[in-house]
Order: structure tokens, then C-alpha cells, then sequence
């Protein structure tokens, strides 16, 4: 697992940072997941992970994407914000997670829905991301029940009036 190199800092997202969005993706569902669901849970939603190439096709359909990266340029983190509000995808490093530096990529996306005119976010949240939204005052709007492959999996939908 990559440690930053130095201080991590919000900047846009570009087409080259793909394959390690797609390593912080995968890293982040394979270790962070484990502390609220089980092994097969864990291994259901590992397989839904994107490839790079999958990856970099939802990243361009016209969405905001932004990561937190070191001095090296290097990403640790990244979010994205569909034109409706729609908080699609925050994931980070597990060499990060916890640390409170992921506050600030949201607050960025935050300020940058302001100005757009947005008056809410909203999300689909695992449980790990639905404690860190709640720290930012989101809302649980309901917790949703569905399949993956057949296995029994959760995540809460949650939105924030801005």
C-alpha cells in the first residue's frame, strides 16, 4: 500500500490518474470493507469493482471528479458529482482512511455544488462512508436491502441540504 508522499492537496481529476483510481477502489472495498460486512459481502461487491477501462468510461460521461493527491501527484482519494446533485463514488486509500483528510475533498465538492446552484447531495453510502457523511450532516434517508450475485448486501441512501 502507497503512503503519501508529503502533504495531499484537491485537484481535478485526469484521464492518466484511471488505473490508480481503480487501485484505491479496489484497495478501499477489499480493506475497509471487512469492518461492517462479511467476507462474502466483501467478495460480492469486489466483483461489481471496475476494471480501469470501466472505470475511465464512468469517469468521462460528463460528471466532476476530483481526487486528493500527494506532491508526487499521486492519488489517495477521489469523489465525483453527477450534474443532479448524485454523489456517485468516494473512495480512499486505506493508508489514508480515517485520518480526516478525506473531510476536505468533500468539503471541495460541497463548495463547488454551491456554486453551481445546487441545493442537495445525495448518496448511496456503505456503512464505513455512512459514518463519515454523517459526520458532515448528512442525513439517513433509508437503509437499502439489495443482492449482489445472490448475496445479501446494504448501503444507506443519504442526502444533505445545502
Amino acid at each position: 500500500m502507497r503512503q503519501p508522499d508529503g502533504d495531499l492537496t484537491v485537484r481535478a481529476y485526469v484521464p492518466d490518474d484511471v488505473p490508480r483510481l481503480a487501485e484505491i477502489f479496489r484497495e478501499a472495498v477489499a480493506a475497509i470493507g471487512p469492518a461492517d460486512y462479511s467476507a462474502a459481502q466483501v467478495a460480492a461487491w469486489l466483483r461489481r469493482v471496475p476494471s480501469a477501462e470501466g472505470l475511465a468510461e464512468r469517469l468521462g460521461d460528463g460528471r466532476r471528479v476530483w481526487v486528493l493527491a500527494d506532491q508526487a501527484g499521486c492519488a489517495f482519494a477521489f469523489v465525483d458529482l453527477e450534474p443532479d446533485g448524485h454523489v456517485d463514488l468516494l473512495y480512499a486509500s486505506p493508508a489514508i482512511a480515517g485520518t480526516g483528510v478525506v473531510a476536505g475533498l468533500v468539503a471541495h465538492l460541497e463548495t463547488h455544488a454551491r456554486d453551481a446552484g445546487m441545493v442537495r447531495l445525495y448518496a448511496e453510502a456503505s456503512a464505513a462512508a455512512r459514518r463519515f457523511f454523517l459526520k458532515r450532516g448528512y442525513a439517513v434517508s433509508e437503509r437499502r436491502d439489495f443482492q449482489i450475485d445472490g448475496v445479501e448486501i446494504h448501503n444507506f441512501a443519504m442526502e444533505k441540504r445545502l
